[in-house]
């Protein structure tokens, strides 16, 4: 009988519609956290927070195309469950991983800006909420860049950074995708 290892990955997803509250802060272990709505997201390496802040520099860049003042995001159902999580973030990811969907091509006509690193992924529903989140993740980064003695470029170097790379490359992968869905209904 083979008994090889298998390996399992936790996935969580938070949604969050509007505006809300974020605040970012050393805990009483002396570890920087994160709260945000349903969870608690603790930076025990200082690369996770320095690519969850390129993630959120990366999706503040979209944030026009997707949620465009005049669009009407519609109307979020809520969800029947709410999970409060403590979520520890102790590994060096590489790069996060934007996800973004206009009103315009969203079947329920509600805009969705996502940023997922690992298995964590935080799905905003609203121009409010990215705004929320861009601050929030702005904060603890700042927190443990300031605090830790990492070497930690700034928070300015850091976007400063996504802007040139989106600049040179631009984010315009995601965008033809909506655009072409938006296309094909218009056929």
């Amino acid at each position: 009988m083979d008994t090889g290892t298998v390996d399992a990955v936790s996935r969580l997803t938070i949604h969050l519609a509007g505006e809300h509250e974020t605040d970012a802060h050393i805990g009483l272990t002396l570890i920087p956290l994160l709260k945000i709505p349903t969870a608690i997201i603790e930076f025990r390496h200082p690369t996770g927070a320095r690519v969850w802040w390129e993630g959120w520099c990366e999706a503040a860049a979209m944030l026009d195309r997707i949620f465009p003042e005049q669009v009407d995001a519609g109307e979020l159902r809520e969800p029947e469950l709410t999970i409060n999580s403590f979520v520890i973030l102790d590994d060096a990811p590489r790069r996060a991983k934007i996800r973004a969907r206009s009103a315009a091509v969203s079947p329920d006509g509600i805009g969705a800006l996502s940023v997922t690193v690992g298995g964590l992924t935080i799905a905003c529903a609203s121009r409010a909420a990215v705004e929320c989140q861009v601050r929030g993740w702005r904060e603890a980064y700042e927190v443990l860049a300031l605090d830790g003695g990492f070497g930690l470029p700034s928070a300015d170097e850091v976007a400063e950074r996504v802007r040139a790379d989106h600049a040179r490359h631009g984010a315009a992968e995601l965008m033809t995708a909506a655009e072409e869905q938006q296309a094909a209904r218009t056929r």
